[in-house]
């Protein structure tokens, strides 16, 4: 292979490339330096910095492919490769593995940004839940955002203002508002606290949807959490394979598989037997994705050390070579021990506000940076949380997911059908009251349906209040891609500096000697990098002709008396009318000179 690789520089080497990184919280996207060499876990250690973030094993950064295919970035690969192609070049900072316990992160800002991506799964359908359970976690953000209700501050419709709930509407507004006036007195941190102990307790937490069908080509979702494998159709669970059932994973072309362990029958309940269960992605590059975040979920919850993990590989053929994965950083165990270490202060920092200009009461506001000081004990009694501590002075507020959506204006009850798609501009109330409902529109994300029935788990529905609901999270891509276009993909970058370079060469004077004018500093960039396959196809192809044919001319045309040549000739005795022609011509030219 080295005859078809290009040698690398060592300027090409240090060529510096830029990638965004955006937050949970959408403020302000930095922008983080790489080199050829730099690995995935690099690039997150200097986000998890930037948010002065010490548990970071939950989080992970995702970008979108040119095929519009979500990944996580691998921490052991360089980035390079990574986002190749990928344009425009973005990374979103999210929450990789969901904590079983949510209560058992020791720091208070890495719950917040837990909190901050529950609110995201609300918000887009991915947290479904009874309109009860609805109404109630929009009541915690509504309290951590402007405390608790005053009729003076806050006024009719105030509610409007947050969007929260896929098709949130008049009606659901008024029983989140009713619900905002029952939770008073609740801080910023024990709303937080209280939404995460309810988003823990629901089926859906921490669901990272995968549209698929099984058998009978029935659309379905698959949704890999902490607990195992769940399919959800319609407005059921329609089956979970806990990580014990499940033995091996792997996937063939399109094509998901869960190998699990399930009863005969009711009288040999103790005896096994292995069974393969299989669903249908959307896409080859959709199935490795799946089975790439299924082995990761696994191991993280169910390894007690990462010390020997094992190396995965699926999806071999004649063909194909297949993936290879092993699983990196530390498991679930691992990460909680690490938390019960941590010896710093409770770190500073500031919740952002997704209305800046809304009216707050003052009794309800705490400073975050005396966080330190605030102490909240479980209330036996009430079941949720109360404040021991000396109250603080300033507000702190929690990031809107859609600051700016239109709210549908239907008197009919909330089904958390079709979340919206777009964010769109803040308009006037009365416009709003006006203005239609949103357009369904169709969502990329989906579980399949069980291929074959077992009893693992009986069906759970989902919605317990409402049956009507239906799982349809959305998926679309629009979360993780750049809104603004303002990020660069690599080779827009490469082809910039190529510009810069060759403007800055432009400017030599005309009368500068030559040996002057050679650009001793201008880095090796070379924008289309080492030869493609097509050429590394086509090289490979014509040397095995070229051999093939010269080893064919010395076994036909050679009086070696040889075994092995006499082997040969007798398999390849159909070639001999064309060495006879061949010699005819041959002695016929050399006749006639």
């Amino acid at each position: 292979m080295t005859l078809f690789r290009k040698s690398k520089s060592k300027g090409d080497l240090q060529q510096e490339f830029q990638t965004t990184v955006r937050f949970l919280d959408d403020s302000e996207p930095i922008q983080v330096p790489f080199t050829k060499e730099t690995v995935g876990q690099y690039v997150l250690d200097k986000v998890c910095e930037t948010l002065n973030l010490v548990e970071k094993d939950y989080f992970g950064l995702r970008y979108v492919d040119t095929e519009k295919q979500r990944h996580w970035l691998d921490p052991t690969k360089t980035v390079y490769k990574q986002l190749k192609g990928v344009s425009p070049c973005v990374l979103c900072f999210r929450v990789k593995f969901y904590p079983a316990e949510p209560m058992k992160l020791h720091e208070e800002i890495t719950r917040y940004y837990l909190f901050l991506q529950l609110r995201r799964d609300l918000h887009h359908g991915r947290l479904l839940c009874s309109p009860q359970d609805a109404n109630l976690l929009a009541a915690y953000i509504i309290q951590s955002e402007v405390g608790d209700y005053d009729p003076e501050d806050h006024q009719a419709g105030y509610v409007s203002e947050f969007k929260m709930l896929p098709n949130q509407n008049v009606q659901q507004e008024e029983q989140i508002h009713e619900l905002h006036k029952t939770i008073a007195g609740q801080v910023p941190a024990e709303a937080e606290a209280n939404f995460l102990k309810k988003a823990a307790s629901l089926d859906t937490y921490g669901v990272d949807p995968h549209k698929v069908k099984d058998q009978k080509n029935n659309q379905m979702y698959l949704g890999v959490t902490h607990q195992g494998i769940m399919t959800f159709h319609g407005s059921r669970r329609t089956q979970i394979y806990k990580w014990s059932q499940i033995k091996k994973l792997a996937f063939e072309g399109k094509t998901f598989i869960a190998h699990v362990n399930v009863n005969e029958d009711a009288d040999t309940s103790h005896k096994k037997k292995h069974q393969p269960i299989g669903y249908k992605c959307l896409s080859v590059a959709a199935c490795k994705y799946l089975w790439r975040c299924a082995v990761e979920q696994q191991f993280f919850f169910t390894l007690q050390n990462s010390f020997h993990t094992p190396k995965i590989r699926s999806g071999g053929s004649l063909f194909s070579r297949g993936s290879k994965f092993r699983f990196s950083g530390r498991c679930q165990n691992e990460a909680y021990m690490a938390s019960e270490d941590i010896k710093r202060k409770e770190p500073d920092f500031q919740r952002t506000c997704s209305l800046p200009n809304f009216s707050r009461k003052s009794d309800a506001k705490i400073h975050m940076r005396n966080s330190a000081n605030l102490s909240i004990t479980e209330d036996k009694n009430t079941g949720g949380f109360r404040d021991i501590s000396t109250p603080g002075e300033n507000a702190v507020d929690v990031p809107i997911e859609a600051r700016t959506a239109e709210r549908p204006q239907s008197s009919r009850p909330v089904t958390q059908e079709t979340p919206v798609m777009e964010e769109t501009m803040v308009q006037q109330r009365a416009d709003r009251v006006q203005a239609a409902g949103p357009d369904s529109m169709k969502m990329n994300g989906g579980i399949p349906t069980i291929s074959v029935s077992s009893p693992l788990d009986s069906e759970t529905r989902v919605g317990e209040a409402d049956t009507t609901q239906l799982y349809e999270p959305n998926v679309t891509l629009e979360e993780d891609e750049d809104d603004e276009g303002v990020a660069k993909s690599l080779e827009e970058q490469v082809m910039d500096l190529e510009k810069e370079i060759e403007q800055t060469h432009n400017h030599v004077q005309p009368d500068t000697p030559s040996r002057e004018t050679k650009p001793t500093t201008r880095p090796v960039v070379q924008a289309k990098g080492s030869c493609s396959c097509g050429k590394i196809f086509a090289y490979t192809f014509f040397s095995l002709f070229f051999t093939l044919t010269v080893s064919a001319c010395v076994v036909m045309f050679s009086d070696i008396d040889h075994p092995l040549m006499n082997e040969a000739r007798s398999h390849l005795a159909f070639l001999e009318p064309t060495r006879d022609f061949i010699r005819h011509k041959y002695e016929e030219i050399v006749n006639r000179l």
